[in-house]
């Protein structure tokens, strides 16, 4: 299957993964008690000091790891930098993140889904990996939409990207595209259940994630998930 899915990251530089998803059925029948505290640990992050003035529609949280042979250690804190090429919004500014919570460093969901994501690249054995690793909660209420992307159409400037559904609660949008080099749309989905995954080729695509919008005014409206960017060192 690693092989399979490797080739479909080089061929067509993205996959989608709903049904028949490895990970989440490994992660919900062998750590159903750590994912629920590992979703519950989106309730404490602090909101992202860089929206511009007057925006609070993102919260976050930040760390930098390194992965090899299996063993993940986690790397002194430091800001969060991209070149305008990759984040025209944000870019050319080291922006300064509040870390992670040990409890969820140490949580067993984050280890199984990165040696999952080295497994289905083929190089867990061979490769060392620096890893970002994001947090991000994104809410709607009603004098606003969530904005998952603002800079738009874009590449983060790694290597291979992962983004994994945690929560989605009374919104509507939040749709997924996937674009060639080009900016030509590929395809798109809506990750809609914990555990819902895409797994990009940054190198042979763009994506972006569509606004979200409130849909009962009396309920919280969000969007929950994790995104590790892969780059290899």
């Amino acid at each position: 299957m690693c092989n399979q899915l490797n080739s479909l990251l080089q061929q067509q530089g993205f996959v989608i993964y709903k049904t028949n998803n490895t990970l989440k059925d490994h992660l919900i029948m062998s750590y159903q008690s750590e994912f629920d505290d590992f979703c519950q640990t989106w309730e404490d992050l602090p909101n992202d000091p860089y929206l511009l003035e007057g925006e609070s529609y993102r919260q976050r949280r930040y760390a930098v790891l390194n992965y090899q042979q299996q063993k993940l250690t986690v790397l002194p804190n430091e800001p969060h930098y991209q070149t305008r090429h990759y984040n025209p919004l944000y870019g050319n500014i080291d922006r300064h993140f509040e870390a992670w919570h040990p409890s969820s460093l140490n949580n067993p969901i984050l280890l199984q889904s990165i040696h999952w994501v080295t497994q289905q690249l083929s190089e867990v054995n061979t490769t060392s990996w620096q890893i970002q690793a994001h947090q991000f909660r994104i809410t709607a209420s009603i004098n606003s939409r969530g904005k998952p992307t603002p800079e738009g159409i874009h590449k983060d400037g790694a290597d291979y990207i992962f983004i994994m559904l945690l929560d989605r609660k009374n919104i509507s949008g939040g749709v997924s595209e996937i674009y060639d080099n080009n900016k030509i749309l590929l395809g798109s989905t809506r990750l809609e259940h914990r555990g819902d995954l895409i797994l990009l080729n940054d190198h042979a695509v763009y994506h972006r994630v569509t606004e979200i919008k409130l849909k009962n005014r009396d309920n919280r409206a969000y969007r929950d998930v994790l995104v590790l960017t892969f780059h290899r060192k």
